[in-house]
């Protein structure tokens, strides 16, 4: 393991390379596997930005990043961190207990060590892709759950909605309820559950790509209330949209407060490339956002 304490404001990948011996090729290696830190927390971007006395770590050690066409994001003692597929559950039910997320998860832990757990955190829907919390200790987890709103500091997504948003920039805020048939909507009188959501514009053509950012984390909430305002998510067929091969509405960026040391630790994960081939029918594919 190799330490240095930064002395002057940068950013990750040029400061390294006037400080280290390793080549820009090694470099971008160590970035995908996650073989970097600052502060503690494991950086994948090479554009992240540097502050004075910061410490950076480089491990030598290539960990397994794929669990069956499962990424792996991060992983250390207490957390591992993984990008779940579209189409994919996260956990069983009455109809499908294997193809799970759950399931090739606690394959793996199991086999590196029998005697290993594992705990998830939070879900996604089965149509949204991205980043998945999972805890190695069942107390670790029970504290996240317990507390989720305080340590989740910053939970994002990326999704390409049907048309031009007229707001490039806003908040949602909605109450919601569920009926019998587990369909989610927005009530009218104001009963039922906050959900607060805010998007910004990143482009445009004959359909809108948004970052979107939740302050809560309701069941269906980002479905629903871009549904609500005429702007359904591409692919969401219970919400409004037939188009697309699949839902495109990506988890990319998860911030949470570690429970016991009180240190942020951030996660991101790649929006898939097909995401800016949604923005218009007729545009050449792009590689990617």
């Amino acid at each position: 393991m190799e330490t240095i304490v930064v002395e002057q404001e940068d950013t990750l990948l040029p400061y390294l390379l006037t400080h280290t011996n390793y080549s820009r090729k090694k470099l971008k290696s160590l970035l995908k596997y996650h073989a970097i830190t600052v502060s503690g927390v494991r950086l994948a971007r090479f554009d992240t930005p540097l502050k004075k006395k910061q410490v950076i770590s480089i491990s030598s050690e290539k960990k397994a990043t794929k669990i069956e066409n499962v990424d792996i994001l991060y992983e250390d003692e207490n957390y591992l961190v993984v990008n779940k597929p579209a189409g994919m559950l996260t956990v069983s039910t009455e109809k499908e207990k294997n193809r799970t997320l759950y399931h090739l998860v606690r394959g793996y832990v199991k086999e590196k060590n029998p005697h290993s757990k594992i705990f998830i955190v939070h879900r996604l829907d089965r149509e949204t892709s991205g980043i998945v919390l999972f805890a190695k200790e069942e107390s670790l987890k029970r504290k996240l759950q317990e507390h989720w709103e305080e340590v989740a500091l910053c939970r994002r997504y990326t999704a390409v909605v049907s048309g031009l948003m007229e707001k490039k920039e806003d908040c949602l805020v909605s109450y919601l309820k569920e009926n019998r048939e587990n369909h989610v909507f927005v009530s009218k009188d104001g009963t039922g559950k906050k959900a607060v959501t805010h998007y910004r514009v990143l482009r445009e053509m004959e359909n809108s790509l948004l970052e979107i950012e939740i302050e809560t984390g309701r069941k269906n909430q980002i479905r629903v209330q871009l549904a609500e305002i005429q702007h359904p998510i591409l692919g969401d067929k219970k919400y409004g949209n037939t188009k697309g091969k699949r839902l495109y509405l990506h988890a990319n960026y998860l911030s949470i407060r570690h429970p016991l040391t009180g240190k942020p630790m951030v996660f991101e994960c790649a929006v898939p490339r097909d995401f800016m081939r949604q923005l218009s029918t007729s545009q050449k594919p792009e590689q990617g956002v």
